[in-house]
C-alpha cells in the first residue's frame, strides 16, 4: 500500500497539519491548547454541556475531556454545576471570561479558515463540504 494514496492517511496528515498550525497561534496568542479551544467553541454554542456530550460533539475520549474541563474552570474559563439528570454528571458552561475568549479567537480562527481556503473556487468548497459531509455519514454507518 502506498500511504501517499491512502484516503484516511491522506486526512490524518491534513488534520495533523491544520492542528499542529492553528494550535500553535491559540498557545501563543490566547494560552489555550486545541481541546481547550474545541470545548470552549462547542459550549459557545451548545449550552450546559455533560463530558459526555462534550465527547461526542468533540470526538475526543473521555480522559481527555476530563483533564480539558478540569483546566478551562482552573482558568476560569468555564463553570460547572451538578447535573439534575444525573447527580454524578457536570454541566459546564462557558463564564464572561470564556466568552470574552471565544469572541477574541473566533474572528482569528475565521481568517486562519479563509486563509486556507483561499485557492478554492466557491464551487469547490461546496463540493468538498459535500464531500466531507458524505465521508462522515459513511464512517458513522461501517464504524457503528
Amino acid at each position: 500500500m502506498q500511504l501517499q494514496n491512502f484516503l484516511p492517511y491522506q486526512l490524518s496528515v491534513l488534520s495533523n497539519k491544520l492542528s499542529k498550525g492553528i494550535a500553535k497561534f491559540y498557545q501563543e496568542q490566547h494560552n489555550i491548547t486545541i481541546p481547550e479551544w474545541r470545548v470552549l467553541a462547542i459550549l459557545s454554542t451548545l449550552k450546559r454541556q455533560t463530558a459526555k456530550e462534550l465527547a461526542l460533539h468533540s470526538q475526543m475520549d473521555k480522559v481527555k475531556i476530563s483533564r480539558t474541563v478540569k483546566v478551562l474552570d482552573e482558568k476560569g474559563l468555564i463553570s460547572e454545576r451538578k447535573c439534575i439528570e444525573d447527580g454524578r454528571a457536570r454541566r459546564y458552561n462557558l463564564t464572561i471570561n470564556g466568552r470574552q475568549l471565544i469572541n477574541q479567537v473566533e474572528p482569528k480562527a475565521k481568517a486562519f479558515e479563509k486563509q486556507l481556503i483561499s485557492s478554492l473556487s466557491k464551487q469547490e468548497i461546496k463540493v468538498f463540504q459535500q464531500v466531507l459531509d458524505t465521508l462522515n455519514q459513511q464512517v458513522d454507518k461501517i464504524t457503528s
